[in-house]
């Protein structure tokens, strides 16, 4: 029998899965367990009516007095680490829906839920031809009703959100004329009609955000981001330590910068220097570059700290889906799902911009960034980043930890990936030193903006001029600021995450060795940094 935690836990997740079930199978929700029975209900989208909304917040706040009551007198390490991990996750769930409502505001968000779900509808496992047909039937037969479930809870919208969502719209548009067309050529006598109304659907809610005058970001910053670093992160830190943080890397960054500069070329600056660095692969394609380099670092860390079962998962490297060509970066990583064998990460690459948003000279330097930073992308998104990550967490026996995830951890672990490739001598050309110490400046100004800005650390020119120190143009240093200000909390991951592994591994490595030391993180599962520091210490103890 399953130990009482553990069954509530599995009822939180079945629940989350039925009401979320798209949200819950993809990795673009981190708010949101990837609560497994999700993979039970590929024929449904998401509700969001305002009655579904305010029912799954009652049921949360339930759920977490009766995670209260099992804290109280627990005396077990890891079912205390459990227990704190669900209270954190419920949390987090809270905020998005209580304090940031994103639904009262975020087009993307449906927009995301409809082309995603019938990405899996079309491409999930399934046992054979007719379940993929019949729920990518009912779930294209859904869209209506989820675009009109947006027009009636949307109030207002930032320019950032409204530029994205018209922007993914239309390229969704043709994602679903092109692929689902095709795919109901198949069965056209089924598909026809609800294909028809949901891309009527489309079509109005197109003309909807077209009508909608939407609202400065700057005067839509949400509040949540205390909240967040304490209830949902679990971060033992204030905002004056993390801020604190964040400018001790940044000078310890620009100091290396310079230094770096000096030696190389002294009649440039370090940010010439890396916009002329244009690494000797300029001929070959992108894609298969990125192939290319993720079986080479595959290669190179079975040997520098990390075990061959865990270097394995498969992963499949091709273009990013058209659909989200516009809210994804040139590089991201595309989790599985579920434990399913059939199924495949994916390293999304994109080599070109939509064809509306962009020209050729954009298309150009995009293609020199992806080649000058392919060593440290391919990391920080495969092997040892997200994917190496992801594929121990599925594999997880302890299903509250294996459906969990943590984006301090999971950002932090990324970016500690990276420097794993200078620390092993991966990389030793200076040039790419330069490259990975101005992305390393790239994410301790993010984190000083994003908790400097809330806490009346920075004003907005402060923030402007970090970015453009390091090395983008004022009009885009004011939209990445805008946008980190419509998700706060999320920016400061990736320097206080590794701020906490580096200091983990400063503690406990040397007494157990690099393959020990990752091993035994990883599979404790995405938590909280001082959690995760009581059971090394525990296990220290039992040594």
């Amino acid at each position: 029998m399953k130990a009482p935690h553990i069954q509530l836990a599995l009822r939180h997740f079945n629940d989350l899965a039925g009401r979320f079930p798209v949200m819950c199978a993809s990795d673009e929700f981190h708010f949101l367990p990837r609560a497994e029975a999700a993979a039970e209900y590929y024929d449904r989208l998401d509700d969001l009516g305002v009655g579904a909304i305010d029912e799954c917040v009652g049921r949360l706040k339930s759920f977490k007095q009766e995670l209260d009551l099992l804290i109280t007198g627990e005396k077990d390490l890891e079912t205390l680490i459990d227990l704190e991990l669900l209270k954190a996750n419920v949390a987090g769930i809270l905020i998005e829906l209580e304090q940031n409502k994103s639904w009262r505001h975020n087009p993307l968000l449906y927009l995301k839920i409809a082309f995603i779900g019938i990405d899996h509808a079309l491409n999930k496992p399934a046992d054979h031809t007719r379940e993929r047909i019949d729920r990518t039937q009912k779930r294209i037969s859904a869209i209506p009703r989820l675009l009109n479930q947006a027009k009636n809870n949307i109030s207002s919208v930032p320019e950032t959100y409204h530029q994205a969502a018209r922007a993914m719209l239309h390229d969704g548009q043709q994602y679903f004329v092109q692929t689902v067309n095709d795919f109901c050529r198949q069965d056209s006598g089924l598909f026809s009609k609800g294909f028809q109304k949901a891309l009527a659907a489309l079509n109005v809610f197109d003309k909807y955000l077209e009508d909608i005058a939407p609202v400065p970001d700057r005067m839509f910053a949400v509040t949540s981001l205390e909240t967040s670093l304490k209830d949902h992160f679990l971060s033992v830190h204030s905002l004056d330590e993390v801020f604190q943080m964040a400018v001790d890397e940044w000078w310890e960054n620009l100091k290396q910068l310079e230094k770096l500069q000096s030696k190389i070329d002294q009649r440039k600056s370090w940010q010439n220097l890396y916009h002329d660095f244009c690494p000797d692969i300029e001929e070959i394609d992108t894609i298969e570059l990125y192939r290319r380099e993720t079986e080479l670092l595959k290669l190179f860390f079975r040997s520098h700290g990390f075990r061959e079962e865990d270097l394995g998962a498969s992963l499949e490297i091709t273009a990013t889906p058209y659909y989200l060509k516009s809210i994804r970066s040139a590089a991201s990583f595309g989790a599985a799902f579920s434990s399913d064998p059939r199924e495949k990460s994916f390293f999304f690459i994109t080599t070109r911009f939509p064809q509306q948003q962009s020209s050729a000279s954009e298309n150009d330097l995009l293609r020199k960034r992806l080649h000058r930073e392919y060593k440290f992308l391919t990391a920080h998104e495969t092997i040892p980043g997200h994917h190496l990550l992801d594929s121990i967490r599925r594999k997880l026996e302890n299903p509250v930890r294996r459906q969990i995830e943590s984006p301090l951890f999971y950002e932090g672990w990324a970016y500690y990936a990276e420097s794993l490739l200078t620390e092993h001598g991966y990389v030793q050309n200076p040039m790419e030193y330069l490259v990975d110490y101005k992305r390393r400046l790239w994410r301790s100004a993010r984190c000083q903006i994003d908790v400097g800005l809330h806490a009346g650390f920075l004003t907005l020119a402060d923030a402007v001029e970090l970015l453009s120190t390091a090395g983008f143009s004022r009009e885009e240093a004011r939209k990445q600021i805008y946008r980190f200000q419509l998700n706060p909390g999320y920016q400061l991951c990736y320097s206080l995450g590794r701020y906490e592994i580096m200091r983990l591994k400063k503690a406990f490595e040397n007494r157990m060795g690099s393959e020990q030391f990752h091993a035994f993180l990883l599979e404790g599962g995405e938590l909280p940094f001082h959690w995760a520091e009581k059971r090394f210490q525990a296990l220290n103890k039992e040594s």
